[in-house]
């Protein structure tokens, strides 16, 4: 049996059903279903010609979910073609706001409520801190992508927040260039932070567990912010883990390695199968939930003020360049194939 997730979970999916079935949401129900389907014939398949000998062929469709490693790709390549035209000659700096651990059942329970609550309370903190910083008073713009997950794949909400170093003072149109390397006092953040996520869930009604005093904000300047975006694409639409990393499966037990934040080194960790189809499944998003958005004038609605800025900073803004697909060659001849058409699920079609 070949070894990817799609394998791995069509394997122990009874078990799973089992052991996890009660608590497993619609969601992710649905999340596993296109992850066992996806380039099966589910979906549809798509019909591709030869342009040059009468080769033909069908491909099974994927299933373009996000919680799916197979799927995607294009997905994210258009997303960081986006952010990279809108990169300025500048240092940036990457915040992460982490939700401790006595919130994580309140947030896993209540996702609708809580990932949205958690992006407005860490940007709106580091927008009240810009416009207040002494010598700064400006307004600030960033690209937040939510994560729910450690490298060990356990449950852990946290919001990355990139942030130019630098923003626009709106009373004298000017723009207010950070000073030093670090943009604000992180145990400043993680007070004001902690304040304002714990209003927030008052007032949206549900019960707030008693948290620690002290929270966790990392702040850590990140040079030109390109590496930061690349690291983020990662993890921003395929998944929560790839089939490389999946190493072994004795139809019992999964294991799979990771690299360790601390060490820098690559470790291992093996689960059960249907513990390890939980700790995958438990990071599907709610359906049409955001995982990144931007604020200021890296939004979309603020192109003009975003082109104000390049100019000022005499940026050569590129020419928009699609991302192409990935080109199938002809089995026989090695020429490229065109599209034909699609062909619905219920019809099969054999090669040419």
């Amino acid at each position: 049996m070949e070894l990817n997730l799609a394998s791995i979970m069509t394997r122990y999916r009874d078990r799973h059903k089992s052991t996890y079935g009660a608590s497993t949401t619609p969601n992710q129900w649905s999340a596993l279903n296109a992850i066992l389907g996806c380039r099966t014939g589910q979906y549809g398949e798509i019909g591709l010609s030869c342009n040059t000998c009468p080769w033909k062929i069908a491909c099974p469709r994927s299933c373009g979910h996000r919680a799916c490693n197979q799927c995607q790709h294009q997905t994210t390549e258009q997303w960081l073609a986006r952010q990279e035209r809108k990169l300025l000659p500048v240092n940036y700096f990457m915040v992460t706001f982490t939700l401790p651990r006595e919130l994580r059942q309140l947030a896993i329970t209540h996702q609708e409520i809580i990932y949205p609550l958690l992006f407005k309370s860490a940007v709106s903190t580091l927008k009240t801190f810009g416009l207040h910083e002494k010598g700064f008073n400006a307004e600030l713009a960033m690209t937040a992508i939510l994560h729910t997950h450690t490298r060990r794949l356990d449950y852990h909400p946290h919001v990355h927040i990139i942030v130019p170093g630098g923003g626009i003072n709106t009373r004298r149109t000017q723009w207010h260039k950070i000073k030093g390397d670090y943009l604000f006092n992180g145990f400043k953040l993680a007070a004001a932070f902690r304040g304002a996520m714990l209003r927030a869930i008052e007032q949206s009604g549900l019960w707030v567990p008693a948290t620690p005093k002290k929270w966790v904000v990392h702040c850590k300047k990140v040079g030109r912010g390109l590496p930061a975006l690349q690291y983020l694409s990662r993890y921003l639409y395929r998944g929560v883990i790839s089939n490389k990393n999946i190493i072994a499966d004795d139809g019992t037990y999964v294991t799979f390695r990771y690299t360790d934040s601390k060490t820098n080194t690559t470790k291992t960790r093996r689960v059960l199968g249907e513990a390890f189809m939980n700790l995958v499944l438990q990071h599907t998003l709610p359906k049409g939930f955001r995982r990144s958005r931007d604020y200021g004038f890296l939004h979309g609605n603020a192109k003009r003020i975003l082109k104000i800025v390049q100019w000022a900073f005499q940026i050569a803004v590129p020419l928009v360049k699609p991302v192409e697909r990935k080109k199938i060659v002809c089995q026989k001849c090695q020429s490229p194939m065109r599209f034909t058409g699609f062909i619905p699920s219920s019809a099969k079609r054999k090669p040419g």
